[in-house]
């Protein structure tokens, strides 16, 4: 048996991994309202860079195949790697041809924490301990993206915003650096092939997980649509500056992050179904209220309310995963399923972005995010009631 302290330490190398992915992520989404007036660029530009999403969804089922095979620590770094250099590459970039290439480079590089990190986790953990573990991973990576919403469209307002750019690179350089380091010796009872030699097809996996693609993807769409469009819509409809449309969703992160780090103690208290239901019903009144709303006495207590749910979604879903899927699929598994809400979001937020130009109105995507959680939750009623796992 692995000692604790060894545990940990996995946790948090896999965590802070997690931060730096989806920090570097949020903090290129956080300065978007500088870059479409400096650029130029059009909301269906915008909706084109989100759809960049679909190149992390082919890349992240190889790795997870990869992974099923033969899980190595060095897939994170390598990942962690390529994010750093996308990131010093972006800066670069004078137009949105070169901001497109740019964003498909730092995809490819985002493709790896997810499958690897989630999967090892999965394998590591059991039982409880593995709710508490996906919380903590959650919690740790929603750290990150708070950090980077709320400082990288002040940093950019202030000092230009490639600055943001070159402090996230430098962030994941940390993240190789520290992973080699603090992963040594941690990974004995994980590396290298799965503990069964049969291998499942995609296929077959696909068919155990694919009654979840719905509000998978549909999480994923509420995630980007808010961080693309909210802040969007605050500047440009309602005068907000960049630095403070960013901040007050990075309180939505916040309170999110606060949540996620009790999914344990949540989900045994309530149950993973109960959970998802509400957070569903709970987003879909979000997207429609703010769609209505722009004073910020009313939208601090309804992104409060809508983080603190809606972030609980991710360590739910990927929990009730490992019980359809078998150890020696899950990375396949959640790079299936990690395409699902990457590639959800990714056409979401490019509808949007085509819907948005139409009206001249960014808020309009909260209405379509509405719809789709209301389906959702409708679909996990379902499959509740089909799999008996009504709480």
């Amino acid at each position: 048996m692995p000692k604790p302290d060894v545990d940990r330490r996995l946790l948090f190398v896999i965590s802070y991994h997690h931060a730096c992915n989806d920090g570097a992520l949020m903090a290129l989404v956080a300065i978007l309202p500088i870059l479409l007036d400096q650029m130029d660029l059009s909301y269906s530009e915008i909706g084109l860079l989100g759809l960049g999403l679909m190149i992390t969804v082919v890349v992240q089922l190889v790795v997870g195949r990869v992974a099923d095979r033969m899980l190595s620590r060095y897939l994170l770094e390598i990942g962690a790697a390529l994010m750093a250099v996308s990131f010093l590459i972006i800066p670069l970039v004078q137009d949105f041809l070169g901001l497109f290439l740019a964003v498909i480079f730092m995809r490819v590089g985002a493709s790896f924490y997810h499958p690897v990190g989630i999967s090892w986790i999965s394998r590591r953990y059991e039982g409880p301990y593995l709710d508490t573990a996906l919380g903590v991973q959650s919690g740790i990576g929603n750290l990150g993206v708070i950090v980077a919403l709320a400082s990288s469209g002040f940093i950019g307002d202030h000092f230009g915003w490639q600055v943001p750019c070159l402090i996230w690179s430098g962030l994941n350089i940390i993240a190789v650096c520290g992973g080699l380091l603090l992963s040594d010796g941690t990974t004995k009872r994980d590396e290298g092939p799965t503990r069964t030699s049969h291998q499942t097809s995609v296929k077959d996996t696909l068919a155990r997980i694919g009654v979840l693609a719905a509000p998978i993807a549909t999480g994923g769409a509420l995630y980007q649509v808010t961080t693309y469009y909210g802040p969007l819509n605050l500047t440009t409809m309602h005068g907000w500056t960049v630095g403070s449309a960013d901040l007050i969703f990075a309180f939505w992160i916040g309170m999110g992050t606060i949540t996620s780090y009790y999914f344990g103690a949540l989900s045994a208290r309530f149950g993973r179904m109960r959970i998802l239901k509400t957070a569903y019903l709970v987003s879909s009144f979000a997207m429609f209220a703010l769609f209505l709303i722009s004073e910020w006495y009313l939208i601090v207590p309804v992104l409060l309310l809508f983080g603190s749910l809606l972030f609980l979604t991710y360590p739910a879903l990927f929990a009730l995963l490992t019980e359809v899927t078998g150890e020696q699929e899950r990375g396949t598994a959640f790079g299936i399923v990690f395409g699902y809400q990457l590639g959800g979001g990714a056409a979401v937020v490019y509808a949007c972005g085509l819907v948005a130009d139409i009206a001249d109105d960014p808020s309009f995507a909260f209405v379509i995010t509405g719809a789709l959680s209301l389906m959702s939750l409708l679909g996990i009623m379902y499959w509740g009631r089909a799999s008996g796992s009504g709480d």
